[in-house]
């Protein structure tokens, strides 16, 4: 669920308006399955142009730096320092920052050159590292012509798809089933810090309904909006993604 981002203040940020209803009746409270039939992803595009040297990558009309492929260390980029080799069915490239590894991708393009896969191996500060699978479909060119591809896909590796919640006092323990333990945060909505210098912030929109915003540094990387059903059974998550990489992704839990 690191897809989805650590959701426990979000859920504190809403069961502060709830209380003082007693921990075992607050409706939020207890295990929440995640159905995957009901999940919806309509991903980003991306338009990928290649060369003897590497590839550039455009997102939203704007493109980053070229990343080189001889093996050799690209200049850094927003702190972050890439090196890239070719394999023979695309790339692998390694991300560090302040000298410590960020993350590992494996890039493949299918024979057939229509399915571009990114199996990306995360390791996120203070957190356990995860893997986190990206599938892609082309949409035009090649043939010596920029590539757009259309994401169709994403997986990560330890998701199960169950939320432990539970309220007590002006706290909320939230664990997911990729955590080794339970995240405990106040109720007070007050902004918390995330691993990878991340931070989020909830906003109570209706008696039922709760954004929560991503943000790294100022920026706003993903905003979520849970939905409880009115018999409490149900919660319907929303994901929404900015430019320049735009992305909306829709799942339901039910109560367990």
């Amino acid at each position: 669920m690191k897809r989805y981002g650590m959701c426990v203040c979000a859920f504190a940020g809403f069961l502060s308006f709830t209380l003082p209803i007693q921990a075992q009746d607050n409706p939020w409270n207890g295990s929440w399955k995640m159905d995957p039939s009901t999940l919806k992803y309509d991903g980003p595009t991306m338009t990928v142009a290649t060369d003897a040297d590497g590839f550039t990558i455009t997102r939203g009309g704007k493109a980053s730096p070229k990343v080189v492929c001889d093996g050799k260390p690209n200049p850094p980029d927003k702190g972050t320092v890439t090196t890239c080799t070719k394999t023979s069915t695309g790339y692998a490239l390694q991300s560090t920052r302040d000298d410590k590894s960020t993350r590992k991708v494996k890039v493949v393009v299918s024979p057939d050159g229509n399915t571009l896969t990114q199996t990306v191996e995360i390791t996120v500060p203070n957190d356990s590292p995860f893997t986190m699978t990206f599938v892609s479909k082309k949409v035009s060119g090649g043939n010596g012509t920029p590539v757009v591809w259309k994401e169709t896909s994403v997986k990560e590796s330890q998701e199960t798809g169950l939320l432990t919640i539970m309220v007590k006092g002006d706290s909320v323990a939230f664990k997911e089933t990729d955590s080794d333990k339970p995240v405990t945060c106040k109720l007070d909505g007050t902004p918390t810090s995330l691993p990878g210098s991340r931070t989020m912030s909830t906003k109570l929109v209706g008696p039922h309904t709760l954004k929560v915003t991503y943000s790294r540094k100022g920026e706003v990387q993903r905003v979520n909006t849970f939905v409880l059903s009115p018999d409490g059974k149900m919660i319907k998550e929303t994901d929404i993604t900015p430019a320049p990489s735009p992305s909306t992704m829709t799942v339901l839990f039910h109560k367990g």
